[in-house]
């Protein structure tokens, strides 16, 4: 693995040891098959149920599970039970449901209330860091960038994966139809099937893929992307020189400017990243300075964002890790960052040797991690510990990530070769966060060929390594996952809910008015049901115009007319 040369880390070192013992009890009560994407009547807000109603439930898994436990409850009580032992529930990978219609175990009816449901997963695992995914269709990508996951335990896209595309075609999905692919974002379910927004969209945002459309590793757009834990896909366009911009989970237009050029602390800067940490008014984006010291480059730079996701109007950040070439052990520009939850900073430096000719060429460490920057102080000079010295296979680095555990680092190498369409040596590589220790290298795929590039990695929330790859001079580019080793279990709570009622309310529109080309009522109705709103020109056919969920029974309703002589109702759809 080359050299390893670590600092003295200023903490008593039985904390230390304390911590990285509990961390790995942690992850081996994670597991590596879960459940996520939970429906209920196909929403993902809530479910409704009445006598003569059954509510199907519904949830993708990532892989094979052994068994799984579907509960429905209230507070710590368990009103229903659904196992796969009893041939309840399903276990495959992909999409499972099971159907509840609304009793108790012992067969009396549900009280009207709010009800939750968890599922359980559990499967026998691996011996070794096992590839999960199968290199078949359904994770084809034209020429990947990037991949970020949904680790929101909160949220109803929990799972959810996200792919950067620089180049355009069209994928043919195992089970899912063809999806016409261009500059943007694949978006994905834990199992690989496309998200039922349509698997791929740009958000409304003019991507360009590379320079003049010749590669995307040229000026790439989009390039590196994090999901923050405001539910939003940050996406760094490597066009603009870093500017960052956020999108809601459908990928809907109405995307932000989180990073501008009035963020750039100097005009030639060249940001790669992100990296989003922190939760509401601590939120902060890293990103890497990629220009060396000769263009001004300053190294590992942050940001606070507001509550809207967005640094402030001229916020220039502040400088973390300091580059030099004499002063820091950053001595390379940094090529990418990942910040664990306590503040813990791992960086890349970038390969300067553009040629690739020889992996020896580039002597200078190239996995690097830096402790929490100091508050109010100067930044991080000296690394915590420093790997891939003199290491002839460690070149050509791409991506980096650590686990949520911060037990795991993940680093994806392309390797080195004559061009770029015949390196060697690109290799996914798992380390202790802790050290730097080598705990794994996927270098082959299921076929056993060895010729993979790495262009990037990241984790979900139980423990799995998502990367991205090309092989065989790009002629196959997809994404893969690895299972870590061991037996495994792990709980989804999920984030729609059930209502019961034993009678559904008619809903009522009151209220009309006309504003602004709006014509606004007022629904009264049922708390926690979801109203679709629908418009008639006869009181004959009728054309849904718009859905309102509330947990208000009495809720404002706007639409925009299509012709004022309409007639308008409201109907429950549970």
């Amino acid at each position: 693995m080359g050299s390893l040369r670590m600092k003295a880390i200023c903490r008593p070192r039985i904390t230390v040891v304390g911590l990285f013992f509990f961390l790995c009890a942690c992850l081996s009560a994670r597991a590596n098959v879960y459940a996520t994407d939970i429906r209920l009547n196909g929403s993902l807000q809530v479910g409704v149920v009445v006598p003569g109603s059954p509510l199907t439930i519904s949830f993708v898994l990532n892989e094979v599970a052994t068994n799984i436990s579907v509960q429905i409850y209230a507070g710590t009580n368990v009103l229903k039970t659904f196992t796969s032992d009893a041939s309840q529930v399903g276990t495959n990978a992909g999409l499972n449901t099971v159907v509840w219609d609304g009793t108790n175990e012992d067969g009396s009816a549900a009280a009207r209330g709010v009800y939750n449901i968890r599922i359980a997963a559990a499967a026998a695992g691996y011996e070794t860091w096992t590839n999960i995914t199968d290199d078949g269709t359904n994770f084809d990508v034209f020429f990947p960038t990037s991949i970020a996951v949904n680790k929101n335990t909160n949220s109803s896209y929990y799972g959810r994966v996200f792919i950067g595309n620089g180049e355009a075609g069209t994928l043919d999905f195992t089970n899912g139809g063809t999806v016409d692919m261009g500059n943007g974002i694949l978006k994905c379910n834990a199992d690989g099937s496309p998200a039922d927004e349509g698997g791929f969209g740009t958000g409304g945002y003019p991507w360009t893929g590379g320079s003049g459309g010749v590669s995307p590793f040229n000026d790439p757009s989009p390039w590196k992307m994090d999901v923050g834990s405001d539910d939003r896909l940050y996406v760094d366009d490597w066009s603009g020189s870093g500017v960052v911009v956020s999108f809601d989970e459908v990928l809907s237009t109405n995307y932000l400017a989180v990073l501008r050029p009035d963020n750039y602390p100097y005009s030639g800067i060249l940001l790669s990243g992100p990296c989003v940490i922190g939760d509401g008014t601590n939120m902060q984006i890293y990103m890497a300075d990629v220009n060396l010291i000769g263009a001004g480059g300053l190294g590992i730079l942050s940001w606070i964002l507001n509550s809207n996701g967005m640094a402030a109007i001229n916020d220039t950040g502040m400088v973390d890790v300091t580059l030099s070439t004499n002063a820091s052990d950053l001595s390379l520009a940094p090529y990418a960052v990942s910040v664990d939850t306590y503040g813990t900073i791992y960086t890349i430096q970038r390969n300067w040797d553009t040629s690739f000719m020889e992996a020896t060429n580039d002597m200078n460490p190239k996995v690097l991690c830096f402790p929490p920057a100091p508050s109010g102080g100067p930044p991080d000079v000296s690394a915590l510990w420093e790997i891939g010295e003199g290491d002839p296979t460690m070149v050509n680095n791409y991506g980096v990530a650590v686990d949520p555990t911060a037990t795991f680092l993940a680093v994806a190498s392309r390797g080195y070769g004559t061009n770029g369409d015949s390196f060697q040596g690109g290799t996914a590589r798992i380390f202790l966060a802790t050290n730097g220790s080598l705990v794994a290298a996927m270098t082959e795929d299921a076929h056993g060929n060895t010729n993979q590039e790495f262009f990037d990695v990241a984790w979900d929330n139980v423990g799995n390594l998502y990367t991205i790859y090309g092989e065989d001079g790009f002629a196959q580019c997809g994404w893969r996952v690895y299972s870590p080793p061991g037996s495994n279990q792990a709980t989804t709570v999920a984030v729609p809910f059930i209502q019961v009622y034993h009678a559904i309310t008619p809903p009522q529109l009151s209220q009309p008015a006309a504003s602004l080309g709006q014509l606004n009522f007022t629904l009264t109705g049922q708390s926690n049901i979801t109203y679709v709103i629908q418009e008639s020109p006869d009181l004959i056919n009728w054309t849904p115009v718009a859905t309102n969920f509330s947990p208000a029974s009495v809720l404002p309703v706007s639409i925009s007319p299509a012709d004022s002589q309409d007639f308008y109702r409201a109907v429950a759809n549970p």
